[in-house]
């Protein structure tokens, strides 16, 4: 693949979200900083680290070689302050930051993520291999949309005409779009600093949100009958027959205009609020 293809000399926002967002990577020179309005250093990776620990949060470890931090924003007080930024900038509600430091020539093999990823290198050299969702299976890709556990490890496809490669020094950005297939390798002590901005799916934008309207509408509040041992066949039949029956109009009450109206209520306000729309726009 043509690397000019995938590389700008700045990071323009505009030029990100037409040309990029979740269609294909984006490399950087130099762009990390001012990205993140930060530096991340290795005294600032050991204070959280410690404060992970202490915690008890999961720290995924191979000693002397790699150590990584999920949502290291939790404990970095300057980290937690971007991710509502940054969440509204991209429209991911729950985003958050992940930290890794190596110490030797590693990585954590290759997969790929239900999130868009802004891999942010801090120190040392790392090589990125990535290739487009092409090369994944469509009910792998809907079931890592459903955290369906076990979902993601993935080889990268042989053919080096169907990779995209990256050397990140340090400064430099490296943007992963949605379920791109990606493997990073250190050249040896190495630290970065992702941003990591999970998609919501469908399911989860109207699931909760259907829920919350029916109860406040109280619609479905039925008890329904016990299925006891007292009952005959031909009871537990048309008893079973009842419930199929109340089932079905209550998924057609599911569908009238004004449930859809009160559920598209509540995903305006919670994913689609104005600061969104104001942070897109800078």
């Amino acid at each position: 693949m043509d690397i000019q293809e995938y590389t700008r000399d700045t990071f323009d926002t505009k030029v990100f979200f037409t040309e990029y967002w979740r269609k294909k990577p984006l490399y950087v020179r130099g762009a990390a900083a001012d990205f993140l309005g930060a530096t991340w250093s290795v005294a600032d990776f050991d204070a959280a680290l410690a404060c992970a620990r202490a915690g008890g949060h999961n720290v995924l470890e191979r000693e002397g070689e790699v150590t990584f931090i999920e949502d290291v924003s939790r404990f970095h007080e300057g980290l937690a302050a971007k991710t509502a930024r940054f969440g509204a900038l991209f429209g991911t509600p729950g985003t958050w930051f992940d930290t890794v430091r190596t110490h030797t020539p590693s990585g954590i093999g290759s997969h790929f993520d239900h999130s868009d990823n802004f891999v942010l290198q801090q120190q040392g050299t790392k090589e990125w291999r990535l290739a487009s969702p092409g090369h994944i299976d469509r009910q792998d890709i809907a079931r890592r949309m459903m955290e369906v556990p076990g979902v993601g490890a993935h080889p990268l496809p042989p053919e080096p005409e169907h990779q995209v490669c990256f050397t990140l020094e340090p400064g430099d950005l490296l943007y992963i779009p949605l379920m791109w297939l990606h493997s990073g390798v250190s050249h040896a002590d190495s630290l970065s600093l992702s941003l990591v901005c999970p998609a919501v799916s469908l399911q989860t934008a109207v699931v909760p949100f259907l829920t919350q309207v029916l109860k406040h509408r109280m619609t479905g509040h039925q008890p329904i009958p016990a299925f006891h041992a007292g009952l005959s066949s031909e009871q537990r039949e048309a008893v079973a027959a009842g419930l199929h029956k109340a089932t079905r109009a209550l998924i057609e009450r599911m569908s009238d205009e004004a449930v859809l109206e009160a559920v598209t209520a509540l995903q305006r306000e919670h994913l689609t609020a104005a600061d969104h729309q104001q942070a897109g726009g800078e």
